[in-house]
């Protein structure tokens, strides 16, 4: 029998792999979208599931199976339906679904008991600044729901040399924070620095009315931006703005479907400060079962690289990225801060290097 923690772990990587083959360009598009929207299924409820890898008890081993053996059939009936798929893809999704019902059969419906968690995800203390080099400040705080039992969430704050600040990816807003930032100065620039680092501006902006906001290149035209009443003053280009002064190099790392993430270099300290571009999550702060997991993808400290889906999006424009990965290394960096995880306070470079190991050779 498969145990409830076994089974866990099986589903974060059966929708791990589901969700990178979604990227595959060797699949046609209608079966990129089913194992997708599989994945995406699988991870909606495995989240949500009482047997020790989920974030929230609110599922039974039983309801879970249930879901499980649902999904398991439609990806068969697909298989089985798909006409215009080659044999080979038809085959995969048939085999993806038996080979569902089969861990389902073979399941067992108890659930093991055990702490799924050594540490808090978050680096506290949260939503106040704390200064890691001159005219450099990091705020560490939380996501909402599911996520931010997972992800911590940090802000870097830059002090330009006006003594205006700069908000690098905004994290939540909260009148705390706003009273400690205005001892520091003024806040005159948000910074949104990728498509997915945007959720928190219509707070800020509500807060700094006067606030330019700035977004990496594609942000605008999501529709969930333009639906959200967000206000983008201006999209980022390949040098940093003028109204930023000249402490500040800009390095745009681009990736496919429109992907790019704005990575801000602070000469003065010589701190670079990225979002996406490293994932360096510590194990003790994880879910017992999303371990492995998570070590598999290659997101753990001391080194940790994005998830592969991350990976698979930047490599379809690998050159371009590449080459600006590579600008990123030649700044030789004394300290790397990014969003999420452990940022590197020492040895910038090299543990930037070792990051950037999928993507610079």
């Amino acid at each position: 029998m498969i145990s409830s923690r076994l089974h866990g772990l099986i589903d974060w990587g059966v929708a791990a792999s589901l969700g990178s083959a979604s990227a595959s360009g060797s699949l046609s598009p209608p079966v990129r979208t089913t194992l997708g929207a599989a994945g995406a299924y699988h991870a909606s409820y495995a989240a949500v599931t009482d047997y020790g890898a989920g974030l929230r008890p609110w599922l039974t081993m039983p309801q879970h199976l249930a879901l499980d053996a649902i999904g398991g059939t439609a990806l068969l009936a697909i298989g089985l339906m798909m006409r215009r798929a080659t044999t080979a893809e038809r085959a995969l999704l048939v085999v993806v679904g038996l080979s569902e019902l089969a861990v389902v059969a073979l399941s067992d419906t108890t659930v093991a008991s055990g702490p799924s968690r050594d540490q808090p995800a978050t680096y506290p203390p949260l939503d106040t600044p704390r200064p890691v080099a001159h005219d450099v400040f990091i705020v560490e705080s939380a996501l909402g729901g599911l996520l931010g039992k997972v992800l911590p969430a940090r802000m870097t704050v830059i002090r330009l040399a006006s003594g205006d600040l700069l908000l690098h990816s905004p994290t939540r807003f909260t009148e705390g924070l706003k009273r400690e930032l205005q001892a520091l100065g003024r806040v005159t620039h948000l910074v949104a620095p990728n498509m997915a680092h945007w959720t928190f501006l219509g707070d800020w902006q509500r807060a700094y009315p006067n606030a330019i906001t700035w977004a990496a290149p594609g942000l605008r035209e999501r529709s969930q931006v333009r639906n959200s009443g967000i206000q983008i003053d201006f999209v980022l280009g390949e040098t940093a703005p003028y109204a930023w002064g000249d402490a500040i190099t800009l390095v745009m790392v681009p990736g496919g479907m429109k992907f790019h993430e704005a990575a801000l270099f602070h000469r003065p300290s010589r701190t670079l400060v990225l979002t996406d571009l490293v994932l360096n999550l510590e194990p003790a702060k994880l879910p017992v079962l999303l371990r492995p997991i998570v070590e598999l993808f290659g997101s753990t400290a001391p080194d940790g690289m994005p998830p592969p889906y991350l990976r698979a999006l930047i490599k379809l424009r690998r050159r371009s990225a590449s080459h600006a990965a590579s600008r990123l290394l030649d700044l030789r960096p004394e300290r790397v801060i990014f969003a999420h995880g452990r940022w590197f306070e020492t040895n910038g470079t090299e543990a930037l290097r070792r990051s950037l190991r999928w993507l610079v050779r």
